[in-house]
């Protein structure tokens, strides 16, 4: 064992510092062994990948490692709200008990910090409308008082008020060094003290933003690390298919139109090119309305001989003519994707989205992260399917990496029941929304409110959960109603009787201890919608080297889903609660036993008088 490892273990040790100085600290050996696995992975500079299911106490495992190595380190997440924690509540802890004197710095995206060149800019540009102008005034009060520029600290969303995109840069908009005000740059201020920090936390998009991109002065740039720390990383390879692929929208055109003029009017001696560029910006966004992208290439690519006339008048005009050749690229991409990549498109007209994704994220996860010279340790509570770490790896691309296994220090059979009824109709049968909408009322007013109900698609939501509103006495919670996903998890924890209905991003992430969730109730399996254009052409893929897409792919990706939706309910060591399954396909389909084999070790019932005794029995 070497020094590190010694530390670390010392601090477990009973009366250690943890014991002596942590407040809530308790001695778990599952999370001993965890960190300790840790400390040897960081001084071997290896790869490891750790299943800590929950109440293992994976975040202090790796903390303390990271404390007391002499390494630069880079903690991320994929939820805000572990950042958060990390930055504000748990390394400050930790650090106290410890006396460890690393230097931290949170690093977030280029889309958190305010833009004070573009904030000056559009404040004052009569292109901008009134409304837009007033709420910029009072960011711009705002600014003069904040330390970091970290938008989050608003008393509103300025995206959800319209003005987002003007307060802040993306890579392309930002002039790095050359801007004026460069020296007063909240993100060039964030860059700066992570460059200098010891610890840095930070989250999956940045990371992933910064190795697909790598673009120097003006890209997502982050320092280089001896040590990544993954949490969360079972969200890498959907996150990894987003940044190392294309998303082209209207919005992309507009907002480098927009730019073109601002520039353009701020020179103040370019009307004839102005007027050029706006003709010709209106030709692009007639373009884009018509089928297919052969319009729209011909149209911007009149648009690119015009950005090119004044290129070298200016830096702002030189790159702008950049970005006008780099939209370009991506239209003929999503013509004709590259090898190893699927396209597609969703919506119509103004709000069509096209899409280039890769088709399988191992090889360029492997190429743009783990080829770097340092240690990786990739967290999560869900990394195995069906006890093997095999569909990770290869979602990963990270074949060599040691693995290990924490077991849940919780007693699901005393704390949980898990509800998995025979006499659900399959979900596209004549009345079968009618059926899920009673069992769910039944369950809620078992539970008495305090639950989850969640849903695999926005259609059963819609149809479900304004009619639970309707019948129950609870206040009932609804995704895309009832405000942000912070606001209705914020509500949620302040009543306790009251109901959340929501999709994909509540099975995740969310972390709510206490009687205010005593019930998940997942609607059916999630498996992923079958005329995905990504899963079709992995399943391809699978099809042609000999794999099956049923059990290779689709199978392995419902059963690691519903198990992020299951972790949702225990979360404590004092917490009871029933997770309720509405598929009775789990007990005709040849795939059931191995899905019920992924769920917490807690009896199942198919009565809901069982159910109802459970919730009494707490009563008592």
């Amino acid at each position: 064992m070497g020094d590190l490892g010694r530390r670390v273990s010392r601090d477990f040790e009973r009366g250690g510092l943890l014991d002596e100085q942590l407040p809530g600290y308790g001695r778990r050996e599952e999370q001993i062994k965890l960190a300790d696995e840790i400390a040897g992975c960081i001084v071997s500079g290896s790869r490891l990948l750790a299943e800590a299911e929950t109440g293992t106490g994976k975040t202090l495992a790796y903390l303390i490692p990271a404390l007391r190595s002499s390494d630069k380190v880079l903690i991320s997440t994929h939820t805000r709200s572990l950042q958060d924690q990390l930055v504000h509540r748990d390394l400050p802890a930790v650090q106290k008990a410890l006396g460890a004197k690393r230097r931290v710095a949170l690093l977030k995206g280029r889309s958190n910090y305010l833009c004070p060149q573009r904030l000056k800019t559009h404040i004052s540009s009569p292109q901008v409308e009134l409304w837009a102008q007033k709420t910029m005034l009072k960011v711009l009060d705002w600014s003069r008082k904040t330390q970091d520029g970290d938008l989050a600290a608003l008393p509103f969303d300025p995206f959800a008020k319209g003005i987002g995109a003007m307060i802040t840069a993306t890579a392309d908009q930002c002039a790095g060094s050359k801007c004026a005000e460069f020296e007063h740059c909240p993100l060039m201020k964030a860059r700066q003290k992570a460059q200098g920090a010891d610890i840095v936390v930070t989250n999956h998009s940045l990371l992933l933003a910064d190795a697909a991109l790598k673009s120097g002065d003006f890209g997502e740039v982050l320092p280089a690390f001896d040590v990544y720390v993954l949490d969360e990383a079972h969200s890498l390879p959907q996150l990894a298919g987003q940044h190392f692929g294309i998303q082209l929208t209207r919005m992309n055109f507009i907002q480098w139109l927009n730019d073109m003029q601002a520039e353009l009017e701020a020179m103040g001696d370019e009307l004839a090119l102005k007027k050029d560029i706006v003709e010709q910006g209106r030709v692009v966004l007639e373009a884009w309305l018509e089928s297919g992208l052969e319009a729209l290439e011909e149209a911007w690519g009149d648009m690119l001989k015009l950005s090119d006339l004044r290129r070298e008048r200016s830096e702002p005009l030189t790159r702008l003519a950049e970005r006008a050749e780099q939209l370009a690229e991506e239209i003929a991409m999503v013509k004709k994707p590259g090898d190893g990549f699927v396209g597609w498109s969703e919506g119509e007209g103004e709000l069509t989205r096209y899409t280039v994704a890769p088709v399988e994220t191992g090889p360029v996860l492997a190429k743009h992260l783990w080829s770097r010279q340092a240690a990786f340790i990739l967290l999560s509570a869900t990394l195995r399917v069906s006890g093997s770490f095999d569909y990770a790896r290869n979602r990963l691309g990270l074949a060599d990496a040691e693995e290990c296994f924490h077991p849940s220090p919780f007693d699901y059979a005393q704390q949980a029941m898990i509800y998995l009824p025979r006499h659900m109709p399959d979900s596209r049968s004549p009345g079968a929304v009618a059926t899920m909408t009673d069992e769910i009322e039944t369950l809620l007013r078992a539970s008495r409110g305090r639950a989850f109900v969640l849903f695999t698609a926005w259609s059963m939501l819609k149809q479900v959960a304004p009619e639970l509103a309707r019948r129950l006495p609870w206040d009932v919670l609804i995704q895309g109603e009832s405000g942000s996903r912070d606001a209705i998890l914020d509500a949620f924890r302040a009543d306790t009787h009251s109901v959340l209905c929501g999709t994909r991003s509540f099975w995740e992430g969310v972390d709510v201890p206490g009687e205010s969730l005593s019930m998940v109730i997942i609607d059916k399996m999630p498996f992923a919608p079958p005329n995905d254009p990504l899963l079709q052409a992995r399943i391809r893929r699978c099809e042609e080297q000999g794999g099956s897409g049923f059990r290779d792919i689709q199978l392995p990706e419902a059963i690691a889903t519903l198990r992020q939706g299951a972790g949702r309910l225990i979360r404590s060591e004092d917490d009871r609660g029933v997770m309720a399954l509405l598929d009775s396909r789990l007990y005709h389909k040849a795939y059931g036993r191995e899905a019920v084999h992924n769920l917490p070790p807690a009896p199942i019932r198919d009565d809901l008088a069982d159910v109802r005794w459970f919730f009494e029995e707490a009563s008592e």
